[in-house]
């Protein structure tokens, strides 16, 4: 039987300067901005309802 050589491909080294910004970061889609709108109204919504039923500032 004949050996397998595994990662025996040269992988190609990228360096930070060859990078570009543009392709690095990109633009947040439609539905990424409504489930993050709505995380933050949740959160928000909850912290205020929690610190009317505990009350720790009485």
């Amino acid at each position: 039987m004949s050996e397998v050589k595994i990662r025996d491909v040269k992988q190609p080294t990228v360096t930070t300067q060859q990078l570009d910004y543009e392709d690095e970061w990109f633009e947040l889609q439609p539905i990424e901005k409504k489930l993050i709108s709505y995380s933050l109204l949740l959160g928000l919504g909850l912290l205020v309802v929690f610190i009317f039923i505990f009350k720790p500032f009485h």
